[in-house]
């Protein structure tokens, strides 16, 4: 089993077989940039893959060697939309019905929650979803999709770039897949492709723009793949479970309040630095604060820890005119860097300040003018009371 990373960095999916990034492509290819994001994309493929993996349970049959790919755990709440896009590629054809697929994961349970796609190789018609495979229960776009028929260049498929067994090889196009999760909790998606009654003319499949409510659910690698919490705690804060890479920057994402409280929970590890973001209508900057209170910079968007770093630290000082939810885990996004590489766990708690009524601007703009305090409108806020 192998270990490697949605884009590069913090936490790691699992890899069972031949895995890769669209960095790894060579050479001419089918498979054009992801309609999403930076258009890169991650991928699977049957050649050099491991008999037995890469398949649905209760749909063996005569599927032979494959490979999978688990995400990173992830927290979604009830009615949240998991989406992303695919691409199946295959060399295989006439009868040869290798398949891909993506199930939702219920990390509790290790149950699968959803099948949100297949595709399945057949000599014509469509292939999306996968002819005698378990339903699908997303929404897909296009909702059936033929194969743009032809030997399909693209080096993942190893040997078999280019190459056409016989009617049905080919590749879908880029197809959007969206799944509204019923029960808040934790999952993972697993991506498959197997191969079928043989082990050679291989098959295999991209897949790219993973989100959670047009949050990416990412790696932490960089700001627009920032780690998802894997659990919400009882407190009502959000709390991560990687391994960072020390001195390299591990970004985390939860989002609205007036700050947050951040906290290694379990592991020997300690945060060096903080990078934090500009959020638009509070623009000059934030109070970092030890745990016990006590103030270490104001009105910084980063801050690196003296010596050896700290267990934890508050952040204070966002403006109430950013609205920031506190139960939203996908837009306060904060780069932290660690010490070391051992595994950790960690907390992001919102800091909440009740507000009874918050007029709209231009009540805000009456109330100045009738007071005459024009002036005071560009003095700095007072500051929220440090929580203990």
């Amino acid at each position: 089993m192998c270990l490697i990373s949605f884009a590069g960095a913090a936490d790691a999916a699992t890899c069972i077989g031949n895995c890769g990034t669209s960095a790894d492509v060579t050479g001419p290819s089918v498979v054009v940039a992801a309609p999403i994001g930076n258009g890169s994309y991650d991928w699977i493929s049957s050649y050099l893959g491991q008999e037995g993996a890469g398949q649905i349970a209760g749909f063996e049959g005569e599927a032979t060697n494959g490979s999978e790919l688990l995400s990173d755990t992830f927290y979604a709440a009830a009615n949240s939309e998991v989406s992303f896009f695919f691409n199946y590629v295959t060399s295989d054809g006439s009868g040869y019905a290798d398949y891909g697929f993506a199930q939702l994961i219920n990390v509790a349970t290790g149950a699968v929650t959803a099948n949100i796609f297949t595709a399945r190789t057949k000599p014509s018609g469509p292939i999306v979803p996968g002819l005698d495979l378990p339903a699908v229960e997303a929404t897909l776009n296009p909702v059936s999709v033929p194969i743009i028929p032809g030997g399909p260049i693209w080096s993942p498929l190893g040997p078999n770039s280019g190459y056409c067994y016989d009617s049905g090889c080919g590749y879908t196009g880029w197809v959007q897949s969206s799944y509204t999760v019923q029960d808040a909790g934790s999952y993972q998606l697993r991506f498959g492709v197997t191969n079928w009654s043989d082990n050679s003319v291989d098959t295999g499949m991209a897949f790219s723009g993973l989100l959670l409510n047009d949050a990416t659910i990412g790696d932490g690698s960089t700001a627009d793949s920032p780690l998802l919490p894997s659990e919400i705690t009882p407190d009502g804060g959000f709390a991560f479970t990687f391994t960072p890479t020390p001195q390299q920057p591990v970004f985390i994402d939860p989002t609205y309040a007036i700050g947050y409280t951040y906290a290694i929970e379990t592991g020997d590890n300690a945060i060096l630095s903080v990078l934090l973001p500009t959020l638009p209508f509070d623009s000059d900057g934030y109070d970092i604060y030890s745990l016990a209170g006590t103030l270490l910079a104001s009105g910084v968007y980063d801050y690196d820890f003296a010596g050896s770093g700290v267990a934890g630290f508050k952040l204070l000082d966002i403006d109430l005119a950013a609205m920031l939810d506190p139960t939203d885990p996908g837009a306060f996004v904060t780069g932290l860097t660690f010490a070391n590489s051992n595994i950790i766990t960690m907390s992001q708690t919102p800091i909440t300040q009740f507000v009874a009524s918050v007029p709209e601007p231009t009540s805000w703009i009456m109330m100045i003018l009738g007071f005459g305090l024009v002036g005071a409108a560009a003095r700095r806020r007072s500051r929220p009371i440090v929580p203990a």
